[in-house]
């Protein structure tokens, strides 16, 4: 299910490629008026007037928000469009790459639909497109083209134009799409390394972080859980144990800036500090935070519970695995606990 940032975000990116497309096509058309009158093809400068006039009116239809109406729209002009003037002008224009050019397009509207995505509709579209594409090479190579006689250089000019458009709008769609593809990996993969109720990193995070310092010799590690939690959650509930954790974590997070921390998981807490060889540096800070929790009055409706740690400290040895970092550091934590709890053990 989406969040409502992200809901947001896509639609950013709907609004703005419906108005940008609006403007470009509509561009396009007046770009070919010109031509078609110096060549004297007046019909095909008027279908083309139309056209323009036709996305002009679009813009109410984004004006409401109808982005998919807009969508199915375009595409059911252009096709009309491209068909007549490929009919009137022949197949050596190049108006029908407008029509391939819906493809790509049809795919990208499937993708940034809020509704039911179904594939299957840009499947049937790009189906479509390829026999209407058939059908109007084999109507100008056996039937009467209107307007068989155009100047090799406006043949030459049509043609390179809807080239270079068709290029260029698949291009486009390409770019918003790898632009967005991006922007959601790279929020995938800040949440996944983010605990969902603390905010601060999570497991996966702290062996990432562990895994990329280099000297570990210059590193203590801390870990500490919070007393007699249980009895927290079945006193208080759930809700009440939720607050607790958060509230501790801002302290972690106000109070050890120059410090990773981490919720290793359920009540426990993991703090990486540099030391450079001198382990009290570490001993010092959990201290510091273990009695700023100690002191801290935590108000959960209208109730004042008192809460206290119990800490362990480590610091890392050349000849062992990051494992059993975390296990030596576990262990004085339980001695912590064993000797009355409330107490950082080194």
């Amino acid at each position: 299910m989406q969040s409502i940032e992200e809901k947001k975000t896509q639609n950013n990116v709907i609004v703005k490629t419906c108005y940008m497309t609006d403007l470009a096509y509509a561009l396009i058309r007046l770009i070919c008026i010109p031509i078609f009158f110096v060549v004297g093809a007046n019909i095909l400068a008027y279908i083309s007037i139309g056209s323009v006039v036709v996305y002009i009116l679009y813009l109410l239809i984004l004006k409401y928000k109808k982005y998919y109406l807009y969508a199915l729209a375009c595409g059911n002009e252009f096709i009309i469009y491209a068909s007549a003037i490929t009919i009137l002008s022949g197949f050596s224009t190049g108006f029908y790459l407008n029509i391939v050019g819906l493809s790509i397009v049809s795919f990208f509207t499937v993708y940034f639909s809020f509704k039911e995505r179904k594939i299957s509709g840009a499947v049937k579209w790009t189906i479509t497109s390829l026999l209407i594409c058939i059908g109007l090479q084999i109507y100008c190579t056996f039937g009467p083209v209107y307007y068989s006689g155009f100047p090799v250089w406006a043949v030459s000019v049509l043609f390179g134009i809807n080239l270079v458009v068709v290029f260029e709008f698949i291009i486009f769609y390409l770019l918003i799409f790898t632009k967005y593809a991006m922007t959601l990996e790279n929020k995938i993969k800040n949440e996944s390394r983010v605990d969902q109720l603390t905010k601060i990193s999570n497991r996966y995070d702290l062996f990432n972080y562990l895994d990329s310092i280099e000297n570990k010799t210059d590193y203590a590690l801390s870990i500490f859980d919070i007393d007699d939690f249980k009895k927290v959650n079945d006193t208080y509930g759930h809700v009440c144990g939720d607050y607790i954790l958060k509230e501790i974590a801002n302290i972690i997070k106000t109070n050890c800036n120059e410090s990773f921390v981490s919720r290793y998981g359920g009540e426990e807490f993991i703090i990486i500090t540099k030391i450079y060889g001198d382990i009290n540096t570490a001993y010092e800070l959990l201290e510091k935070i273990r009695n700023l929790i100690a002191n801290n009055k935590f108000e959960f409706e209208n109730q004042t519970i008192n809460i206290t740690i119990s800490v362990g400290i480590e610091k890392y040895d050349s000849d062992i695995t990051i494992e059993k970092w975390i296990d030596l550091a576990d262990s004085k934590l339980y001695r912590s606990k064993e000797s009355g709890k409330n107490k950082t053990t080194m």
